[in-house]
Protein backbone atom coordinates (compact mmCIF):
# COMPACT_ATOMS: atom_id res chain seq x y z
CA UNK A 1 0.00 0.00 0.00
CA UNK A 2 2.51 2.29 0.41
CA UNK A 3 3.32 3.40 -3.49
CA UNK A 4 -0.91 4.47 -3.18
CA UNK A 5 -0.08 6.68 -0.37
CA UNK A 6 3.22 8.24 -1.77
CA UNK A 7 0.73 9.93 -4.98
CA UNK A 8 -1.36 11.91 -1.97
CA UNK A 9 2.09 13.40 -0.70
CA UNK A 10 4.38 16.78 -2.19
CA UNK A 11 7.95 15.61 -1.79
CA UNK A 12 9.35 15.91 1.86
CA UNK A 13 12.32 18.39 2.33
CA UNK A 14 15.72 17.31 1.34
CA UNK A 15 14.06 14.38 -1.09
CA UNK A 16 15.42 14.64 -5.00
CA UNK A 17 12.97 15.36 -7.77
CA UNK A 18 13.95 12.53 -8.83
CA UNK A 19 12.83 10.12 -5.80
CA UNK A 20 9.57 11.23 -5.90
CA UNK A 21 8.90 11.12 -9.75
CA UNK A 22 10.10 7.21 -9.09
CA UNK A 23 7.64 6.45 -6.24
CA UNK A 24 4.77 8.16 -8.45
CA UNK A 25 5.94 6.34 -11.64
CA UNK A 26 5.65 3.03 -9.43
CA UNK A 27 2.48 3.77 -8.07
CA UNK A 28 0.95 4.45 -11.48
CA UNK A 29 2.76 1.16 -12.87
CA UNK A 30 1.19 -0.20 -9.76
CA UNK A 31 -2.47 1.15 -10.43
CA UNK A 32 -1.95 -0.17 -14.53
CA UNK A 33 -1.16 -3.69 -13.49
CA UNK A 34 -4.66 -3.68 -10.77
CA UNK A 35 -7.11 -2.18 -13.51
CA UNK A 36 -5.42 -4.99 -15.86
CA UNK A 37 -6.23 -7.68 -13.32
CA UNK A 38 -9.34 -6.63 -12.24
CA UNK A 39 -11.66 -9.95 -13.27
CA UNK A 40 -10.50 -13.21 -11.59
CA UNK A 41 -11.30 -16.52 -13.22
CA UNK A 42 -13.26 -18.27 -10.48
CA UNK A 43 -12.42 -21.60 -9.39
CA UNK A 44 -13.90 -24.18 -11.57
CA UNK A 45 -14.71 -26.36 -9.07
CA UNK A 46 -16.87 -23.37 -6.57
CA UNK A 47 -19.82 -21.42 -7.65
CA UNK A 48 -20.05 -18.58 -9.30
CA UNK A 49 -21.52 -15.07 -7.47
CA UNK A 50 -22.67 -17.78 -5.10
CA UNK A 51 -25.90 -19.08 -6.85
CA UNK A 52 -24.47 -22.12 -9.34
CA UNK A 53 -22.05 -24.59 -9.59
CA UNK A 54 -19.64 -24.29 -13.15
CA UNK A 55 -21.28 -27.34 -14.16
CA UNK A 56 -24.84 -25.89 -13.06
CA UNK A 57 -23.98 -23.02 -15.61
CA UNK A 58 -22.23 -25.28 -18.45
CA UNK A 59 -25.96 -26.95 -19.12
CA UNK A 60 -27.78 -23.60 -18.41
CA UNK A 61 -25.56 -22.35 -21.15
CA UNK A 62 -26.26 -25.27 -23.77
CA UNK A 63 -30.38 -24.89 -22.58
CA UNK A 64 -29.71 -21.28 -23.45
CA UNK A 65 -28.03 -21.91 -26.88
CA UNK A 66 -30.29 -24.25 -28.13
CA UNK A 67 -33.23 -22.61 -27.56
CA UNK A 68 -32.77 -19.10 -29.34
CA UNK A 69 -34.33 -19.15 -32.81
CA UNK A 70 -31.78 -19.31 -35.45
CA UNK A 71 -32.35 -15.14 -36.61
CA UNK A 72 -30.98 -14.30 -33.82
CA UNK A 73 -28.97 -16.80 -32.11
CA UNK A 74 -25.91 -15.40 -30.59
CA UNK A 75 -23.82 -18.83 -31.66
CA UNK A 76 -24.62 -17.77 -35.80
CA UNK A 77 -23.88 -13.97 -34.94
CA UNK A 78 -20.96 -12.87 -36.76
CA UNK A 79 -20.80 -8.86 -35.07
CA UNK A 80 -21.81 -9.58 -31.46
CA UNK A 81 -25.12 -8.20 -32.33
CA UNK A 82 -27.20 -10.52 -30.25
CA UNK A 83 -24.83 -11.70 -27.66
CA UNK A 84 -27.94 -10.23 -25.02
CA UNK A 85 -30.55 -12.11 -26.13
CA UNK A 86 -32.23 -14.37 -23.80
CA UNK A 87 -29.07 -13.35 -21.58
CA UNK A 88 -30.30 -11.37 -18.64
CA UNK A 89 -29.37 -13.90 -15.78
CA UNK A 90 -27.27 -13.12 -13.05
CA UNK A 91 -24.36 -15.11 -14.80
CA UNK A 92 -23.59 -13.61 -18.30
CA UNK A 93 -23.54 -16.56 -20.84
CA UNK A 94 -21.06 -15.99 -23.75
CA UNK A 95 -21.26 -17.79 -27.12
CA UNK A 96 -18.86 -18.40 -29.73
CA UNK A 97 -18.98 -20.18 -33.48
CA UNK A 98 -19.64 -23.06 -35.64
CA UNK A 99 -15.92 -23.56 -36.12
CA UNK A 100 -13.34 -21.03 -37.74
CA UNK A 101 -12.35 -17.49 -36.70
CA UNK A 102 -14.84 -15.06 -35.53
CA UNK A 103 -14.66 -11.14 -34.54
CA UNK A 104 -16.93 -9.48 -32.46
CA UNK A 105 -18.05 -6.22 -30.08
CA UNK A 106 -20.94 -6.56 -27.24
CA UNK A 107 -21.17 -5.04 -23.94
CA UNK A 108 -21.76 -6.31 -20.54
CA UNK A 109 -22.82 -4.48 -17.05
CA UNK A 110 -20.05 -3.80 -15.25
CA UNK A 111 -19.65 -5.97 -12.28
CA UNK A 112 -21.84 -9.12 -13.65
CA UNK A 113 -19.69 -12.56 -13.96
CA UNK A 114 -19.30 -13.69 -17.61
CA UNK A 115 -19.38 -17.58 -18.25
CA UNK A 116 -18.11 -19.31 -21.40
CA UNK A 117 -16.91 -22.12 -22.79
CA UNK A 118 -12.99 -22.49 -24.81
CA UNK A 119 -14.70 -25.45 -26.77
CA UNK A 120 -17.44 -27.58 -26.05
CA UNK A 121 -18.94 -30.86 -27.19
CA UNK A 122 -22.99 -32.05 -26.72
CA UNK A 123 -25.10 -35.37 -27.03
CA UNK A 124 -28.93 -35.13 -27.96
CA UNK A 125 -31.04 -37.85 -27.27
CA UNK A 126 -34.79 -38.38 -28.82
CA UNK A 127 -36.92 -40.95 -26.52
CA UNK A 128 -36.44 -43.23 -30.02
CA UNK A 129 -33.11 -43.48 -29.52
CA UNK A 130 -33.54 -45.79 -25.86
CA UNK A 131 -30.32 -44.50 -24.80
CA UNK A 132 -28.53 -43.80 -21.13
CA UNK A 133 -25.95 -41.12 -20.14
CA UNK A 134 -23.52 -43.91 -20.70
CA UNK A 135 -24.37 -44.84 -24.29
CA UNK A 136 -24.25 -40.98 -25.07
CA UNK A 137 -20.66 -40.12 -23.86
CA UNK A 138 -20.07 -43.09 -26.69
CA UNK A 139 -21.04 -40.27 -29.01
CA UNK A 140 -17.94 -37.98 -28.09
CA UNK A 141 -15.33 -39.55 -26.26
CA UNK A 142 -12.55 -37.57 -27.13
CA UNK A 143 -12.87 -34.46 -25.21
CA UNK A 144 -10.60 -35.02 -22.79
CA UNK A 145 -7.99 -35.40 -25.89
CA UNK A 146 -8.40 -31.18 -26.79
CA UNK A 147 -5.32 -29.74 -27.45
CA UNK A 148 -4.37 -26.11 -28.22
CA UNK A 149 -6.68 -24.83 -25.46
CA UNK A 150 -6.02 -20.72 -24.88
CA UNK A 151 -8.23 -18.39 -23.26
CA UNK A 152 -7.00 -14.70 -22.67
CA UNK A 153 -8.16 -11.38 -21.17
CA UNK A 154 -6.55 -7.96 -21.86
CA UNK A 155 -3.43 -10.37 -23.13
CA UNK A 156 -3.63 -12.16 -19.58
CA UNK A 157 -3.75 -16.06 -19.68
CA UNK A 158 -6.51 -17.31 -17.51
CA UNK A 159 -6.03 -20.90 -17.75
CA UNK A 160 -3.07 -20.53 -15.57
CA UNK A 161 -4.14 -21.36 -12.35
CA UNK A 162 -6.23 -24.35 -11.77
CA UNK A 163 -5.19 -27.99 -12.94
CA UNK A 164 -8.46 -28.01 -14.89
CA UNK A 165 -11.38 -26.15 -15.98
CA UNK A 166 -13.26 -29.12 -17.92
CA UNK A 167 -16.74 -29.59 -17.06
CA UNK A 168 -18.73 -32.92 -17.55
CA UNK A 169 -22.25 -33.99 -17.33
CA UNK A 170 -23.59 -36.78 -14.68
CA UNK A 171 -26.63 -37.18 -15.64
CA UNK A 172 -28.94 -35.96 -18.99
CA UNK A 173 -30.88 -32.15 -18.74
CA UNK A 174 -33.61 -31.07 -20.74
CA UNK A 175 -33.14 -28.63 -23.56
CA UNK A 176 -35.86 -27.33 -25.59
CA UNK A 177 -34.18 -26.89 -29.33
CA UNK A 178 -36.02 -24.56 -31.53
CA UNK A 179 -36.94 -26.09 -35.10
CA UNK A 180 -34.99 -23.14 -36.81
CA UNK A 181 -31.62 -23.64 -35.11
CA UNK A 182 -32.47 -27.50 -35.81
CA UNK A 183 -32.54 -26.86 -39.56
CA UNK A 184 -29.54 -24.43 -39.23
CA UNK A 185 -27.36 -26.59 -37.86
CA UNK A 186 -28.46 -30.08 -39.94
CA UNK A 187 -29.90 -31.93 -37.02
CA UNK A 188 -32.09 -34.57 -38.68
CA UNK A 189 -35.94 -33.48 -38.72
CA UNK A 190 -36.99 -35.46 -35.27
CA UNK A 191 -34.55 -33.41 -33.12
CA UNK A 192 -36.87 -30.81 -31.55
CA UNK A 193 -38.47 -29.77 -28.89
CA UNK A 194 -37.56 -30.81 -25.54
CA UNK A 195 -34.68 -33.31 -25.42
CA UNK A 196 -32.29 -35.32 -23.65
CA UNK A 197 -28.79 -33.80 -23.47
CA UNK A 198 -25.26 -33.83 -22.14
CA UNK A 199 -22.33 -32.02 -22.16
CA UNK A 200 -18.63 -31.99 -21.76
CA UNK A 201 -15.79 -29.34 -22.58
CA UNK A 202 -13.86 -27.02 -21.35
CA UNK A 203 -14.97 -23.53 -19.34
CA UNK A 204 -14.52 -20.27 -17.85
CA UNK A 205 -16.15 -18.43 -15.11
CA UNK A 206 -14.67 -14.89 -14.91
CA UNK A 207 -15.70 -12.55 -12.01
CA UNK A 208 -17.02 -9.51 -13.15
CA UNK A 209 -15.04 -6.81 -15.52
CA UNK A 210 -14.23 -2.87 -14.85
CA UNK A 211 -15.67 -0.70 -16.95
CA UNK A 212 -13.48 0.00 -20.40
CA UNK A 213 -13.15 -1.99 -23.27
CA UNK A 214 -11.71 -5.32 -22.86
CA UNK A 215 -10.12 -8.21 -25.15
CA UNK A 216 -11.17 -11.65 -24.92
CA UNK A 217 -9.48 -14.16 -27.25
CA UNK A 218 -10.19 -17.93 -26.69
CA UNK A 219 -9.84 -21.08 -28.68
CA UNK A 220 -8.96 -24.78 -28.78
CA UNK A 221 -9.12 -27.93 -31.20
CA UNK A 222 -11.30 -31.35 -30.98
CA UNK A 223 -8.29 -33.18 -33.14
CA UNK A 224 -11.04 -36.26 -33.45
CA UNK A 225 -14.08 -36.36 -31.33
CA UNK A 226 -14.42 -39.42 -31.99
CA UNK A 227 -13.71 -42.03 -34.68
CA UNK A 228 -13.91 -40.90 -38.17
CA UNK A 229 -15.12 -37.02 -37.25
CA UNK A 230 -12.73 -34.29 -39.05
CA UNK A 231 -11.08 -32.00 -36.55
CA UNK A 232 -13.06 -29.17 -34.80
CA UNK A 233 -11.39 -25.56 -34.10
CA UNK A 234 -12.28 -22.28 -33.13
CA UNK A 235 -10.41 -18.94 -32.56
CA UNK A 236 -12.77 -16.51 -31.13
CA UNK A 237 -11.52 -12.43 -30.59
CA UNK A 238 -14.03 -10.55 -28.70
CA UNK A 239 -14.31 -6.67 -27.60
CA UNK A 240 -16.06 -6.26 -24.37
CA UNK A 241 -17.15 -2.88 -23.77
CA UNK A 242 -17.86 -2.59 -19.85
CA UNK A 243 -20.04 0.61 -19.13
CA UNK A 244 -19.81 2.46 -16.29
CA UNK A 245 -22.34 0.86 -13.07
CA UNK A 246 -25.78 1.60 -13.79
CA UNK A 247 -25.94 1.79 -17.79
CA UNK A 248 -27.05 -1.38 -19.09
CA UNK A 249 -24.71 -3.09 -21.15
CA UNK A 250 -24.03 -7.01 -22.30
CA UNK A 251 -20.93 -9.38 -23.38
CA UNK A 252 -20.13 -12.18 -25.47
CA UNK A 253 -17.58 -15.70 -25.93
CA UNK A 254 -17.06 -19.49 -26.02
CA UNK A 255 -17.42 -22.61 -28.59
CA UNK A 256 -19.13 -25.62 -28.73
CA UNK A 257 -19.00 -28.80 -31.19
CA UNK A 258 -22.68 -30.34 -30.80
CA UNK A 259 -23.62 -34.15 -31.84
CA UNK A 260 -27.27 -35.39 -33.00
CA UNK A 261 -27.33 -38.95 -33.68
CA UNK A 262 -29.97 -40.60 -36.30
CA UNK A 263 -31.21 -43.85 -36.26
CA UNK A 264 -32.66 -46.39 -38.70
CA UNK A 265 -33.84 -49.98 -38.23
CA UNK A 266 -30.41 -51.35 -40.37
CA UNK A 267 -27.85 -48.69 -38.69
CA UNK A 268 -26.76 -45.93 -36.43
CA UNK A 269 -25.17 -43.54 -37.74
CA UNK A 270 -23.52 -40.07 -35.95
CA UNK A 271 -24.26 -36.51 -37.27
CA UNK A 272 -21.72 -34.29 -36.64
CA UNK A 273 -23.15 -30.54 -35.97
CA UNK A 274 -20.66 -27.81 -35.12
CA UNK A 275 -22.24 -25.15 -33.05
Amino acid sequence: MKPTSEISRFPQAGKSTRTFARNLAGAIALFGAVGMTQAGVVDPTQKVAGIATQLELAEQWVQWALSTDAASNPMLDTTGAYAHVNNLGPVFFVAGNTGGSSTRTFTVPAGKPIFFPIINAFDLEVPADNCDVQCAFGFIPGVGGATGLYATLDGQDLLLTFPSYRQTSTAFFKVNLSASLRDALGFPSQYVGVLDAITDGYWVAVEGLTPGPHTLKFGGTFPELAPGWTPFSLDVTDTVNVPEPGTLGLLLLGGVAAYARRRSSVATDAVSVRT
